[in-house]
């Protein structure tokens, strides 16, 4: 591959990494009302109904998938988006791993950024297939 070809893909949006994190833009802070969890919290678990994913503003949660740690997500990642996508029950259990602040999103902001912002739909699928990998990766061996 000439290095003109490598240089336009590493700036194409499809060689973005797969990281559940993206800066979202502020439209919803008048609206919405942080969520704040101590250290050691079950934000939801396995199997609980839900309405909303969450996208933390400040601390980490780990992310566990039948009892598997799969992901710690950082400040500015989100989680819990399946629910939006699928509307069943959690799929995995969300824990502050340490004091966090995470911005609820549901469905109807959701949906509007989806529709808006093409790149955090695509964001939301690349994280949920690289958990759905993690997740088999872990299982597997």
């Amino acid at each position: 591959m000439d290095s003109r070809r490598r240089e336009r893909l590493s700036l194409s949006p499809r060689a973005v990494a797969i990281e559940p994190t993206m800066k979202l833009p502020n439209i919803f802070e008048k609206e919405v009302i942080p969520q704040s969890f101590s250290a050691g919290s079950v934000i939801f678990a396995e199997g609980e109904q839900g309405d909303s994913m969450f996208v933390v503003k400040s601390g980490e949660v780990d992310i566990y998938i039948h009892d598997h740690l799969v992901e710690t997500v950082g400040v500015d990642g989100f989680f819990g988006e399946v629910v939006l996508v699928d509307h069943v029950s959690r799929s995995g259990t969300a824990i502050a791993k340490t004091d966090c602040t995470l911005i609820p999103i549901n469905e109807r902001h959701f949906l509007f950024m989806v529709e808006e912002t093409p790149f955090f739909a695509l964001a939301v699928l690349r994280a949920m297939s690289s958990r759905l990998r993690r997740h088999n990766e872990i299982t597997a061996g």
